[in-house]
């Protein structure tokens, strides 16, 4: 999908103020007005709020997708995993405005799962975890019977646990910023992944 700069900034604008005010407690006056656009700009370009969101949800799909290239040139297994782990996690974090709107706001989580965007998304990056875990079991470096779609789970699951408490566990785990949390996130967060998931995939039933 091709976006001009006018259309990008817009959309940033609206994914800040749904993660404020709600998508329901967002008006495109409102947009119009933080982006410093007429109201008529916003219809020619996505014809609604419910527009908007759809172009929002599409561009920002994009962005969660998984490099499997960048992977393929990796040699060691376990080396690909992590890296494969943390490309995800910070493909996410990096993304955070949208998952802080996905975590609160129970319309754009509806608009979002059932969006062809979403599930294509979904079945890219099941696709690119499950090559990697096999890639290690084909070597003998991971056990067989270990299921890709559990392992997309915990990453996922993990991230959005992270997202739905941002104030609790900034405050608990005495993080006095919002770039503190991020960078939690990118390396502690994402090295208790790695630990956990090597050891799931080597694990002897």
């Amino acid at each position: 999908m091709e976006i001009n700069d006018k259309q990008l900034e817009i959309l940033n604008v609206a994914e800040n103020l749904f993660s404020i005010k709600g998508f329901d407690g967002t008006s495109v006056r409102d947009i119009a007005s933080e982006a410093n656009v007429n109201v008529a700009m916003i219809n020619y370009y996505f014809g609604s709020k419910e527009g908007l969101l759809d172009t929002l949800i599409t561009v920002r799909v994009e962005n969660f997708k998984m490099d499997a290239g960048s992977l393929r040139g990796i040699v060691s297994p376990m080396e690909q995993l992590e890296k494969m782990i943390e490309l995800y996690v910070r493909s996410m974090n990096s993304n955070r405005g949208l998952y802080q709107v996905i975590a609160v706001e129970s319309t754009i989580k509806r608009k979002l799962l059932l969006s062809d965007s979403f599930k294509e998304l979904k079945h890219h990056n099941l696709k690119v975890i499950e090559e990697v875990v096999q890639y290690g079991v084909d070597r003998g470096v991971f056990q067989p019977g270990n299921s890709y779609v559990h392992i997309h789970a915990t990453l996922m699951g993990t991230f959005m646990n992270f997202q739905m408490n941002y104030l609790f566990l900034k405050s608990t785990l005495n993080l006095d910023s919002e770039e503190a949390y991020s960078d939690y996130i990118e390396t502690e967060l994402v090295y208790y992944l790695q630990k956990n998931i090597k050891a799931l995939l080597t694990y002897e039933n």
